[in-house]
């Protein structure tokens, strides 16, 4: 009998466990243990979406965050220092404060479920975050209607504590075109009616001094050199009831979506890669997220962070891809 199911098998990723998904149609993605990182997306044969790591050392070291699963914080925390239920907490270092949580360094396993792959692992109470989290981190490969492949992602923090626990949740995917060397010639789209304002440390500012009003949809017909490092929020779902962030080659018709359920993942952070080590400019993250960097710092986010001993915090996201109209 001939399956048309999603195959999965296991690879060797210089000296990294990771999963290869191959969907019966052809398109394909990879993820390491380590991190529960994607590494590789091709929605079309050659066509590559995700700017990934290049080899063991990048993953290992987790240089610029790519396809990071930001948990359980997401963005950063200014000066890696919070507070919550009346005691004070000290991020291991600023550089982690920075990188959106503590999951890089995880080694997850593999629990069968069916066509889609699922991750799983521990982080244990530590100095820096005293809670116990489980992490279930789910991919699938999905074709659609439209001529658009899809590669969908599910984040599930439990708080495996006796007491609450500050917990936010995101993914830093880098994403670019096929067949474009950059992002210049691209067009965004954002549907938001604010953007979050910063410091010199991109941290937000105080209160609402944060948020200002923007027309929605955000729209940058052509990026350039703009440089782009910023989250927007109070975003707008569309007829489906799901936030569409696009990125669009208007030369030729090609599409990167992000869909994010907007009660989940009400910010989506943009960045346009500029100053990296390696592909500066080559690509563009879009990251949802479940609150807005240094939340666990601000009142206006109190409602979003407490996770009650037991209870799990998910975000579900999806990249799409369509070749040309």
């Amino acid at each position: 009998m001939v399956s048309f199911a999603t195959s999965i098998e296991e690879e060797d990723f210089f000296g990294h466990r990771a999963w290869r998904l191959v969907s019966p149609d052809g398109p394909s993605a990879l993820v390491a243990e380590r991190g529960a990182t994607l590494l590789s997306w091709q929605p079309s044969e050659s066509h590559e979406v995700i700017d990934g790591y290049i080899d063991g050392d990048e993953l290992d070291a987790h240089f610029d965050a790519r396809c990071l699963i930001m948990a359980p914080w997401c963005g950063r925390i200014a000066s890696g220092k919070f507070s919550f239920d009346g005691a004070s907490h000290t991020v291991s270092s600023p550089e982690i404060a920075g990188l959106g949580g503590l999951t890089a360094e995880l080694e997850f396993t593999r629990v069968p479920a069916g066509d889609a792959l699922r991750l799983t692992s521990r982080l244990d109470a530590s100095d820096a975050y005293p809670w116990d989290l489980e992490i279930s981190v789910i991919f699938s490969l999905e074709g659609g209607v439209s001529g658009f492949e899809h590669l969908s992602l599910t984040i599930d923090a439990t708080n495996v504590s006796e007491s609450s626990a500050p917990v936010s949740i995101g993914w830093h995917p880098y994403l670019k075109m096929p067949s474009m060397d950059g992002i210049s010639n691209l067009s965004l789209s954002i549907p938001a009616r604010a953007k979050v304002l910063t410091d010199n440390r991109l941290i937000p500012l105080t209160g609402d001094a944060a948020f200002a009003g923007i027309a929605s949809p955000a729209r940058h017909d052509y990026l350039g050199s703009e440089k782009i490092d910023q989250s927007f929020t109070q975003l707008v779902p569309n007829e489906d009831g799901v936030v569409v962030t696009s990125v669009t080659n208007p030369a030729r018709g090609t599409q990167i979506l992000l869909t994010q359920e907007p009660s989940e993942a009400p910010v989506v952070h943009v960045f346009t890669a500029d100053n990296l080590p390696r592909n500066s400019r080559k690509s563009i993250a879009l990251e949802p997220c479940s609150a807005i960097p240094d939340a666990f710092n601000r009142a206006d986010q109190a409602s979003r962070i407490p996770l009650e001993s037991g209870e799990t915090r998910s975000l579900t996201a999806t990249l799409s891809y369509r070749p040309s109209k």
